[in-house]
């Protein structure tokens, strides 16, 4: 239980940190960078994830999906970001994850940044 309340609230914190990301401009490129590190770091791994245990499995799944997504808005306004080069293998991974979310009949549970 305490597993699955911690994956939940990394998913939540990584869906709604801060929903502005949208909105910024690119002065605040540094400030988002640092933002996107952080919830990288904090990222749960789905090699760890349960593989019995579907709704873990869900929830990390759509909180990578979410997490790569956010990147992906980042480097659209921030093209110089560090994260620029790895953009192609996130987008990748997206993907991947994506279909692994839909094949598992995962539905979505975080609300806040859809990207």
């Amino acid at each position: 239980m305490v597993w699955r309340c911690g994956l939940l609230i990394c998913g939540l914190m990584i869906a709604t940190a801060p929903g502005a990301l949208a909105q910024s401009q690119p002065s605040d490129c540094a400030s988002e960078l640092t933002r996107i590190r952080k919830a990288e770091t904090e990222l749960p791994k789905l090699e760890v994830a349960p593989p019995g245990d579907r709704q873990i499995v869900c929830i990390t799944l759509e909180t990578n999906v979410l997490f790569a997504r956010r990147l992906a808005a980042h480097i659209q306004k921030c093209p110089r970001s560090p994260y620029a080069r790895s953009a192609g293998d996130w987008n990748r991974k997206r993907a991947g994850y994506s279909a692994q979310f839909n094949e598992r009949g995962c539905k979505p549970t975080i609300r806040g940044y859809r990207g």
